[in-house]
């Protein structure tokens, strides 16, 4: 709050001040009477300066208590053609100087600007009855709107002396700069100057006043507070024009102008908030000029409300400096005032935009994040919480925005929040969702016992004997393994070692192997298989199988004759259907003969392959191919086995499949297929 020093001309209350008084009659030189009045006033809350040229004699009449038709107004003289000029700076709101006849610059029309009317009858109304309507509808006015809201009113202006000053509706005026001439154009008795001042209401209509004559409600209009100066005609020094006073026109005695830079003003730093100033004021109603300091954030340092842009958090005093200076008041007699204002800035959190990743288990996840800070002159640290039991870890934001990686070693949803602080430790957040998607065991039998035939490879046990056999698998995550066997057998292997996997263990061991191996009995005779089913906790799965050939338990081979009997399907054979059948199984299995270019099905089957024509030597050598893989699926004859030829010992094997490529070979001699018929008979002395 500040508190202004005036003289005892300008001393007066700003609020509104109600004044009772009574008058006498007195005699008006404009030629209207007053009579005696008594009334409440309201004295303007602007100080006005006398609407005339410096210098001036000037009279009052017809003042506020006996001003015709509506009070609170008042009339002046200061000579037919002196020069009225604005009492105060404003803006001109209302211009109207077209009326009248005076120097012959008329417009020729009535007031309705379109009746052609001789000009000389629009000279002064009242001078005559010749003009039709009402007579102050021909008023010569100029309305001007001043800083602390009243407006003053200017009336009977000499035809075309405002516009001839250049002046236009929207021009601003300072205060003693000349309007136009003193007339008696509109609704006067004689040359003189109406003036008002009115306090139009907030609501009121735009423009407050009528277009002919210019005319607003009487209840606006408010007592003209004037300053006379020191000794100039304001007999009763109450500041007020009084019937009979004269003055010598002159501008006021500068007053310091208020400074008020409002506020404290609150902003989002990267926004921006209007600082306003247009609470300052001057007492006597100069346009202020307006300087902001320090101004490097305004958009413009000299504006009544500047916009001021806000950058980094802080707290900024701003202070407004106002000058009365223009149209009276000169540069040197300028008056100033400062007020300050804080502008405090709040620190706005980063926004973050995270983008997440979808990886299978084991494999590494990136993560990335952009953000958006309106602080710009702010710093910024990062932060990853990966969501799998880990600490947080620091990054860079440009490590953030060109990616992180993270190996995830189990199946699932992972949230990583991402962080950014800036330096004012404003946070802000954002959720890089990855998702790892669970992949399936591999398992694997050692079958690095298995035996390689014509037919395929093969695992070897004879009936009523347990046959080992180890697997090895492996998960590429941390899951928990199981191995189930089908012969058999359930062992589960855990990652940490102790306990179950749990639902997620991004942190686990991966890969993780493990291996496990399983005794199958196997009972009968023929082609078997091993088997085993690794599953993880994640509902992942393999299996791997190998096939097995269990034989007989034969301690000596047999003769041609023996083997026909056992497939003849006559008397009392010495191996049951099952076990012969069993026998013929492995056969199929091992030969590449049986059943890919012979079929066999039957022990009716083998019996025929066993039957020959005696002139058939092909048909010989089957017979002889057959008798010694019956050999070795009773169990007589050892797959590592060596047999004795004429030209020397060969593996069971070698023999084996070199006979079956003679037979299978169309081309092979009768010769050929002779010697593979001696040879495979020198089987049943495999050693």
């Amino acid at each position: 709050m500040k508190s202004i020093l005036l003289t005892k001309n300008y001393v007066r209350v700003l609020t509104l001040i109600v004044i009772t008084a009574l008058y006498f009659a007195s005699f008006n030189s404009f030629g209207s009477n007053t009579v005696k009045a008594h009334h409440s006033f309201t004295i303007s809350s602007g100080i006005y300066r006398i609407p005339y040229a410096n210098g001036t004699d000037v009279t009052a009449n017809n003042d506020h208590h006996n001003h015709p038709n509506v009070l609170n107004r008042v009339d002046l003289g200061g000579g037919d053609l002196s020069t009225i000029v604005a009492a105060a700076s404003g803006t001109i709101r209302g211009l109207v100087d077209k009326n009248g006849d005076y120097n012959e610059r008329g417009d020729g029309l009535a007031a309705d600007g379109t009746t052609p009317q001789d000009d000389a009858l629009e000279h002064s109304c009242l001078d005559s009855n010749t003009v039709v309507g009402d007579c102050s509808d021909y008023n010569n006015y100029v309305w001007i709107e001043h800083p602390n809201g009243e407006w003053t009113k200017y009336t009977h202006f000499a035809t075309g002396s405002v516009t001839a000053n250049g002046w236009e509706v929207g021009d601003t005026i300072l205060v003693g700069q000349a309007l136009g001439l003193q007339s008696d154009v509109g609704s006067a008795d004689g040359s003189h100057l109406h003036f008002e001042v009115a306090a139009v209401p907030d609501g009121a209509p735009s423009p407050p006043f009528s277009a002919l004559g210019g005319f607003v409600s009487g209840s606006w209009n408010v007592v003209t507070f004037v300053c006379f100066g020191e000794d100039n005609g304001d007999d009763n020094n109450d500041n007020l024009y009084t019937d009979g006073e004269s003055y010598v026109a002159g501008p006021c005695t500068n007053t310091a102008p208020t400074a008020d830079a409002g506020g404290p003003y609150q902003v989002n730093e990267g926004s921006v908030v209007q600082l306003d100033g247009t609470g300052s004021n001057d007492p006597e109603n100069a346009l202020l000029t307006y300087t902001w300091s320090p101004g490097t954030t305004l958009d413009n340092a000299s504006s009544a409300t500047p916009s001021y842009t806000a950058v980094d958090d802080a707290a900024t005093d701003l202070t407004l400096t106002v000058s009365d200076v223009g149209g009276d008041v000169s540069a040197g007699s300028a008056l100033t005032d400062s007020d300050t204002a804080t502008v405090t800035v709040l620190n706005v959190a980063p926004t973050v935009n995270a983008l997440g990743d979808n990886i299978n288990e084991g494999v590494a996840a990136t993560v990335r994040a952009t953000f958006t800070d309106p602080g710009t002159q702010d710093t910024h640290t990062a932060t990853i919480n990966w969501n799998d039991g880990s600490a947080p870890q620091n990054v860079s934001v440009a490590q953030l925005a060109s990616g992180v990686s993270r190996v995830y070693g189990d199946n699932g949803v992972y949230n990583v929040l991402i962080t950014v602080t800036d330096d004012d430790g404003g946070a802000g957040f954002d959720i890089a969702t990855v998702t790892v998607a669970n992949l399936d065991p591999t398992v694997s039998l050692d079958t690095s016992d298995a035996v390689s035939f014509p037919g395929g490879n093969y695992l070897i046990v004879e009936s009523g004997t347990a046959l080992s056999s180890s697997a090895q698998g492996s998960d590429p995550g941390s899951d928990d393994l199981k191995f189930t066997w089908a012969a058999g057998g359930v062992k589960t292997y855990f990652n940490n070692g102790i306990s179950a996997d749990l639902p997620k263990s991004p942190l686990g061991t991966f890969p993780f192997l493990a291996s496990d191996s399983n005794d199958a009995l196997y009972a009968s005779v023929g082609v078997e298989d091993v088997s085993v089913v690794l599953a993880d906790d994640d509902g992942g799965s393999d299996n791997a199988s190998a096939n097995v050939i269990v034989t007989g338990t034969a301690q000596q081979t047999q003769g041609m004759g023996w083997w026909k009997h056992q497939y003849s399907g006559n008397g009392s054979p010495h191996i049951d259907t099952a076990t012969a059948l069993g026998y013929l199984e492995i056969v199929n299995a091992v030969s590449g003969v049986f059943s890919e270019t012979v079929l066999v099905v039957t022990t009716a089957d083998v019996h025929a392959v066993l039957s020959p024509n005696g002139g058939d030597r092909r048909a010989n050598a089957r017979a002889e191919l057959m008798r010694a893989w019956l050999q070795f699926a009773s169990g007589a004859i050892d797959w590592d086995s060596t047999v004795s030829l004429q030209s020397g010992s060969v593996d069971f094997l070698v023999l084996m499949a070199a006979s079956e490529t003679t037979i299978s070979n169309p081309a092979a001699t009768n010769a050929e297929l002779q010697a593979v018929e001696r040879n495979l008979s020198r089987v049943r002395h495999g050693e």
